[in-house]
């Protein structure tokens, strides 16, 4: 059997095994939330820990303000075909944005702001940063997972690892899917740009 067969094999059946733990954290089983925090916490840290300069005290103090939101708000979760993972990252990204936006040098939300892409060479598809009103005409035009993956990895900011988590796909598939995601967007947002040349051309030839 093909590795990524195996991943996704695996993958599912964690999937299937948070899925278990939620509804019974959900039915009021401490026990299950608890293993819910071992399982996560550390993912949560590391994902606020790269976005802070604070002191690991603030980023330990966030973290588990992020578990009080997920215990507040659990018996409004809904699976919706994404993993756990996807609301959890969520409340904690919002958590964030909230944190940042009381210190005195916040002034730009990263929901409006692609993060740069570590992978050698994929840089020069998001060299320049891009509004969401921008990328929406780029972006309905990609597949439902292609667009989640670049929403994930480069609006949202995560990593390739916390995205195969959050979407319950392999790293190998993510990296596919940002490939080929990635290719369609540049032939999008190529194509406006083309076409601004061209006209500007036209322009100074009437001049």
């Amino acid at each position: 059997m093909a590795t990524e067969q195996v991943a996704e094999q695996t993958a599912d059946q964690t999937k299937k095994q948070i899925a278990e733990l939620v509804a019974r954290a959900q039915q009021g089983d401490s026990q299950a939330f608890a293993e819910l925090y071992e399982r996560y916490s550390q993912q949560v840290y590391r994902f606020l820990r790269r976005r802070i300069d604070g002191s690991d005290e603030v980023v330990h103090d966030l973290t588990a303000d992020v578990f009080v939101k997920v215990y507040e708000k659990l018996d409004r979760y809904v699976e919706r075909g994404l993993p756990f993972t996807a609301w959890l990252y969520r409340i904690a990204h919002n958590h964030l944005v909230d944190y940042l936006r009381t210190l005195p040098r916040y002034q730009a939300s990263p929901l409006d702001a692609a993060a740069e892409i570590a992978e050698q060479g994929a840089g020069t598809a998001f060299g320049r940063v891009l509004d969401r009103q921008t990328l929406a005409p780029a972006l309905a035009r990609l597949t439902d997972e292609q667009r989640q993956a670049v929403q994930l990895r480069f609006l949202e900011g995560l990593s390739v690892a916390e995205t195969a988590t959050m979407m319950g796909r392999s790293e190998e598939a993510v990296k596919k899917l940002q490939a080929r995601a990635l290719a369609n967007l540049r032939r999008s947002l190529a194509t406006p740009a083309a076409v601004a040349v061209a006209t500007a051309r036209r322009t100074v030839r009437a001049a």
